[in-house]
C-alpha cells in the first residue's frame, strides 16, 4: 500500500533551487525524483490560498479560501485557519474517507479538522489569547502535549529556524510511531527569514534557512525511507521590498473611510482596499459607479502602482465580483501589517524570477527526469492517483457554484 509525504518549502522560489543543490539532502532527493521547474504558482501568490489549491487541485475561486486573512484592513489581521473555510474536498478528507491515516504538522487551514488523526495545525492565537491553548484546542490535544514535552527544548517561541526544527521532530515521531498513509509537512523558515532580511542578504541570514531546510529534509527522508513516496514543492517566491504603504490612505483623503488609533473604520458606503502584499483589491461597497471611477483614477497615480489586474486574475483569485484590483511595481508592497519587512509576495504570476518548482519521488516517476512549466494544481491529482483517492472537483470543475467567490 502506497504512502505519501507532502512537504512544503514556503517561499523557496525556482531561483533558490540551484542554491539548495549545494546541500546534501536536497541534492540527494533531486537525484531520486522527477523534477518540474519554472512552475506557475497560484494567484494570489500567498501561502494559504496556494496550499489550499495544492490539496484540492483547483483555483481559489472554486475552493473559496482566497486570502491568508479576513479581508477588512486591520492592524492585527485574523488569520483563516479553520478547515471549514475550504468549500471542497481536500486530499486529507478523501484519504480519511477511505480509511487511511492522516497526519499534518503546521499545515495551513487544518484547524479543527475531523479528518486528520494526528494534527498539529498552523494556527495563530488572537491578541490576548494563549498560543498553547489555541493550538491544543485546534488540533490533536494529547499528541501535541506529548510531543511538546518531548521536544520543547528545540523551540524559541515561534522564532525560526527553531520552530521548523521542533515541527520536524514532531513529524519524525509521528511517522515512526503512527505510520500515517498521508502526511503533510509545512516548513516556513525561509519565508520568515526572507521577509525579515530580504533576498540575497549580505549578512547571510538566509544561509540559516537553507541549512535548516536541508537538515529537516534529511530527518524526514531518513524516517520515510523507501516506504513513503515524497512530493516536495515551493508555494511562492518573494521579491525585495523598499517601500510599504496602504492605499486606504487614498480613501481617507477622499473622506470615504476613517482612521482611529491606527485602525481603519469603514463609513456607511462600506468601501475599503484589501491589501495582500504585492496586490490590492477594491471592495466598493455601495459606492456609486462615478465614485468608483474617481477612486480608480486616484489609484493609477498612487506611488508604486504598476497596472490594474486583469479580469482573469480577478476571477481566478476569487474576486471576480469586486470593482477592480491592482498590483505594485517591484520594490513596493501594500500592507502595513508587513511594516519593516524587506521582501514580500502576493504579486501576479507574470513577474520576472517569480516561479516555483515541485518534485516527486515515487512509483511511476523517473528518477533524475527533468521538465519545465506546469502548475501547482498538478500536485493534488498526482497524490490522488498514488493513493487512489476520489476528488470530485477534479472530475468536473464546471459544476461548481461560483456564487460567494468574493470572500469567505
Amino acid at each position: 500500500m502506497k504512502r505519501v509525504l507532502l512537504i512544503s518549502f514556503d517561499a523557496v522560489g525556482d531561483n533558490e533551487f540551484d542554491d539548495l543543490l549545494n546541500y546534501p539532502n536536497f541534492s540527494r532527493l533531486v537525484k531520486q525524483s522527477a523534477v518540474t521547474r519554472k512552475v506557475d504558482s497560484i494567484f494570489i501568490s500567498n501561502t494559504y490560498p496556494i496550499h489550499t489549491s495544492v490539496v484540492t487541485g483547483i483555483h481559489p475561486y472554486l475552493h473559496q479560501l482566497i486570502s491568508n486573512t479576513k479581508p477588512f484592513p486591520q492592524k492585527d489581521p485574523f488569520w483563516i485557519s479553520r478547515e471549514s473555510a475550504i468549500k471542497v474536498k481536500t486530499i486529507w478528507q478523501a484519504a480519511s474517507q477511505k480509511g487511511k491515516k492522516v497526519a499534518a504538522v503546521m499545515w495551513p487551514v487544518t484547524a479543527y479538522s475531523k479528518s486528520i488523526q494526528y494534527n498539529i495545525p498552523e494556527v495563530l492565537a488572537r491578541p490576548n489569547e494563549s498560543q498553547i491553548t489555541t493550538s491544543l484546542k485546534a488540533g490533536s490535544k494529547l499528541l501535541q502535549i506529548k510531543l511538546f514535552l518531548r521536544h520543547r527544548r528545540l523551540m524559541n517561541g515561534i522564532k525560526q529556524p527553531e520552530l521548523d526544527a521542533f515541527s520536524t521532530a514532531c513529524m519524525v515521531d509521528i511517522l515512526k510511531e503512527k505510520k500515517p498513509d498521508l502526511a503533510l509537512m509545512h516548513l516556513t523558515c525561509y519565508d520568515s527569514l526572507c521577509h525579515t532580511y530580504g533576498k540575497d542578504s549580505e549578512n547571510h541570514e538566509l544561509l540559516k534557512a537553507y541549512e535548516s531546510l536541508d537538515n529537516n529534509l534529511g530527518d524526514l527522508m531518513k524516517v520515510a525511507g523507501e516506504n513513503m513516496e515524497i512530493v516536495l514543492f515551493s508555494d511562492h517566491s518573494q521579491l525585495n521590498v523598499h517601500t510599504i504603504s496602504d492605499p486606504n490612505q487614498i480613501l481617507l483623503n477622499a473622506g470615504l473611510i476613517d482612521k482611529k488609533q491606527e485602525q481603519w473604520i469603514m463609513k456607511e458606503s462600506g468601501c475599503f482596499f484589501e491589501c495582500c502584499g504585492g496586490s490590492v483589491f477594491f471592495h466598493a461597497g455601495t459606492l456609486a459607479k462615478e465614485k468608483i471611477q474617481e477612486v480608480s483614477k486616484l489609484v493609477s497615480t498612487y506611488d508604486g502602482f504598476l497596472r490594474f489586474l486583469t479580469s482573469e486574475e480577478m476571477f481566478l483569485s476569487g474576486r471576480g465580483k469586486l470593482a477592480f484590483g491592482f498590483c505594485g511595481q517591484v520594490g513596493y508592497c501594500f500592507d502595513l501589517a508587513s511594516k519593516g519587512e524587506k521582501a514580500n509576495h502576493g504579486y501576479p504570476l507574470d513577474y520576472d524570477n517569480y516561479q516555483v518548482f515541485y518534485l516527486v519521488k515515487g512509483d511511476g516517476f523517473i528518477p533524475g527526469s527533468r521538465k519545465e512549466k506546469g502548475s501547482l494544481l498538478d500536485i493534488a491529482p498526482i497524490i490522488a492517483k498514488q493513493l487512489e483517492l476520489d476528488l470530485p472537483q477534479l472530475r468536473d470543475i464546471d459544476s461548481y457554484n461560483l456564487e460567494g467567490s468574493e470572500g469567505n
